[in-house]
């Protein structure tokens, strides 16, 4: 099912900004990063009031690794439902480190599939199955199949990036070990018809 389909590689980190003060300056950075939509559970930007729904994640907790509260690659981006989830908890596998899709699977009912033992851990911690996300994952799944039947523009609204991108290149950072990257946010790319329609 097209948007529910995790990653087949770890996710390898396109910028690199660092020197921010507090975390999260580094919301839009991350958003970008991680393609405006919940590492854990693939809900997106898109489909909800982004304001308090997605946060800013600290894979590390800031209480257990205080040195790894400001540094970018410790941060991930989460809904709110799988950043609550995740909380204090320190023992589940890194996206950055491992392909999700090596671990997990979501079936035609909407079910996470743990296909390992990362993935066993991911969805038990985070409760990726609990009623509350797989109803809500479902209703998603069989919206998005109607409409992609009934409604194709519809359906490419719900699968496109979000109106609103950040355009990285006119963020002040204090140090950026990757400032190429700039050039290749997804507000440049759309800025130069790169920007694929869905994804």
């Amino acid at each position: 099912m097209q948007g529910f389909e995790y990653p087949t590689e770890p996710h390898a980190r396109r910028h690199g900004p660092s020197g921010y003060q507090d975390y999260e300056s580094y919301r839009d950075w991350i958003r970008d990063e991680f393609m405006f939509r919940c590492v854990y559970c693939l809900h997106r930007e898109q489909w909800y009031d982004r304001g308090a729904t997605f946060n800013v994640e600290h894979f590390l907790p800031a209480a257990a690794n205080p040195d790894g509260k400001l540094e970018y690659g410790n941060l991930l981006y989460a809904c709110a439902t799988c950043n609550n989830a995740k909380r204090d908890i320190l023992d589940v596998p890194n996206p950055c480190s491992i392909a999700f899709a090596d671990c997990l699977r979501i079936t035609e009912s909407g079910e996470v599939e743990a296909l390992n033992e990362a993935g066993k851990s991911l969805v038990k911690k985070l409760r990726l199955n609990s009623d509350k996300n797989l109803r809500n994952r479902s209703r998603w799944m069989r919206i998005l199949a109607v409409i992609q039947q009934s409604e194709p523009e519809l359906y490419r609204e719900c699968m496109a990036f979000p109106d609103e991108l950040p355009d990285l290149r006119t963020k002040r950072v204090p140090s950026n070990s990757r400032p190429e990257s700039v050039g290749n946010c997804y507000f440049a790319l759309r800025e130069r018809g790169q920007l694929p329609k869905v994804y």
